[in-house]
């Protein structure tokens, strides 16, 4: 008699890798470090015979958790995503009040429940599934959400956090402390990153860990030259794609770029992704989201690409620059950047506009000096950052956090 777990072709679905990744926002729309590396890896490990489920909310702006999706089940490639609805928009300034009393009160006073419900997005109906879910792993991402404080000690064994961490008040907090512990391991980003964590969290020390979340290739016969052509920038360009929250250092970057205008009339600006309100010079070309193919053109092309804020776990937009062959300009203030460029080699650092300019100017200048840096940077993206040394940080990290006796239970049939 044939075992029900035996596919018709002979496969063993005992045998399968699963996954499930549980995120606040996900989609091929959504701009944000986490989540785009959320969906990476899960393409990557799905690409590679992992069967993939997201679990996320219907939210689709950052700023208020407005739904922009719809709630159900849909697939994005090989991978079904799961979404649960937001009961409630997150209004900007009430959460500013909300959280400057949970980071100044005394412990008793702060109401971290209900700031952690404040920061949202609020979809309880995910916690509520996920105390019912099938014991297969669960990963989180990023610690700072409500589907991640609430999430982490709701779902089956074995969870691992991986945190996307800065050096932020809430980091603090003892609703993250809770989340953090409850889960069973950790993998970083960076090593800045585990340190921070563990030197606020001790311990979470106890907890295995791994460090290298992404992988980055970039793809094949990617034309440097395409993306100036296209939209008829006729210098050298600085590239900088993503969001212009707080943190993200928008403001030194702009001032950055009419300086270094000033010094050479050819030099200019390009902003893909959600640049936000920008002002209007001839120095700057703000395009909006870009496609894939000619988002990897953009980068390609560039001078050099900035990455200019401060709160950083992993600049993915670093790797990727360096994927290409071409060199970064790293915001000084944070540890995770400088850390990435002592590694790599290829890039240089900034503390403020006047010298982001001047090391811009001294790229542009010198395209024989960017060539080597990013000659170095694609190097060590290569021999630290490529999908199957992800895949098998993940197995060891699984192997770890698994109980003794712990087996995946076969006759889920919904993932």
């Amino acid at each position: 008699m044939t075992s029900p777990d035996i596919t018709a072709d002979g496969f063993d679905q005992r045998r399968q890798d699963r996954l499930r990744i549980v995120v606040p926002r996900y989609g091929a729309s959504v701009v944000g470090g986490a989540e785009s590396a959320m969906r990476q890896l899960g393409h990557a490990l799905a690409s590679r015979g992992w069967r993939v489920q997201v679990w996320t909310t219907t939210a689709a702006d950052e700023a208020t958790w407005s739904n922009g999706f719809p709630s159900g089940v849909e697939r994005d490639g090989a991978i079904e995503v799961r979404r649960f609805p937001v009961l409630t928009r997150r209004h900007p300034w009430l959460f500013r009040q909300q959280s400057h009393a949970a980071y100044h009160l005394p412990r008793r006073l702060r109401a971290e429940h209900l700031w952690a419900i404040g920061q949202g997005p609020w979809a309880p109906g995910l916690i509520r599934a996920l105390r019912r879910a099938d014991p297969i792993p669960t990963l989180f991402s990023p610690y700072l959400f409500y589907p991640t404080l609430f999430g982490l000690p709701a779902a089956p064994h074995p969870r691992i956090l991986c945190p996307a961490a800065h050096d932020e008040p809430a980091l603090r907090l003892d609703v993250v402390r809770r989340a953090v512990l409850a889960a069973d391991a950790l993998w970083f980003h960076s090593p800045e990153e585990r340190e921070l964590l563990l030197t606020t969290h001790r311990a979470a020390g106890r907890l295995p860990s791994e460090c290298g979340v992404v992988g980055v290739e970039a793809p094949a016969g990617v034309d440097p030259a395409a993306f100036a052509a296209r939209r008829g920038i006729a210098g050298p360009y600085l590239y900088y794609g993503g969001r212009s929250s707080g943190g993200k250092g928008l403001s030194d970057l702009l001032a950055a770029a009419e300086l270094l205008h000033g010094r050479d009339p050819t030099a200019t600006l390009v902003l893909s992704g959600e640049a936000g309100d920008v002002p209007r010079a001839p120095w700057i070309h703000s395009v909006g989201r870009l496609d894939e193919r000619e988002r990897w053109e953009a980068i390609a092309g560039a001078a050099a690409v900035v990455v200019p804020g401060s709160l950083e776990s992993l600049s993915l937009l670093a790797l990727e620059a360096w994927a290409t062959g071409r060199p970064c300009l790293l915001n000084a203030a944070s540890p995770v950047l400088v850390g990435q460029g002592a590694r790599s080699g290829g890039g240089v650092t900034f503390a403020d506009a006047e010298e982001l300019a001047a090391q811009a100017a001294r790229l542009v200048a010198d395209p024989g000096l960017a060539a080597t840096m990013g000659a170095a940077g694609r190097a060590w993206v290569a021999a630290t950052y490529g999908w199957d040394l992800a895949e098998t940080r993940l197995r060891a990290l699984l192997a770890a956090a698994t109980p003794i006796g712990w087996v995946p239970l076969a006759e889920d049939r919904r993932l």
